[in-house]
């Protein structure tokens, strides 16, 4: 069974209570880093094999449900700021800089790992987006 990342992180903090652990002790077991395991429990960061990440802390913790994949920004969102970001020869720090928030979240953002609604928006404002962020069609 599927349910939402929030449902699957309200399940993952239930189970870390009753068996008397934290993500720490989780992150080290599942050979992941104790930021990616945040990070996914957060909805921040989704990279291709967060399925796999998810199905190791369920069966670290005993959880049965696992979260569906949250949505990002579409290739279509990240191609037009690229596009942008060529055209007004800028790179990865002036757009940071420009939008004030750090290159790292950025990043995340426009290689479509986060879906970050204050950096989107002030990337649409700065840049003059107008591409939707969401994709139209199923991913």
């Amino acid at each position: 069974m599927y349910v939402n990342l929030t449902e699957w992180c309200k399940e993952v903090r239930k189970a870390l209570v009753d068996k008397g652990t934290n993500l720490q002790s989780v992150s080290e077991e599942i050979g992941y880093s104790y930021s990616v395991v945040t990070a996914l429990l957060s909805g921040r960061i989704v990279k291709s094999n967060y399925l796999d990440i998810a199905k190791k802390i369920n069966e670290v913790l005993e959880v049965q449900v696992l979260p569906e994949k949250p949505l990002l920004p579409s290739d279509e969102w990240c191609g037009a700021v690229r596009s942008k970001l060529f055209v007004q020869k800028m790179n990865m720090n002036q757009l940071s800089k420009a939008v004030g928030f750090n290159r790292d979240r950025v990043s995340l953002v426009l290689n479509g790992h986060a879906m970050d609604e204050p950096v989107i928006e002030k990337i649409n404002e700065v840049l003059n987006v107008e591409v939707p962020v969401a994709s139209t069609g199923a991913k």
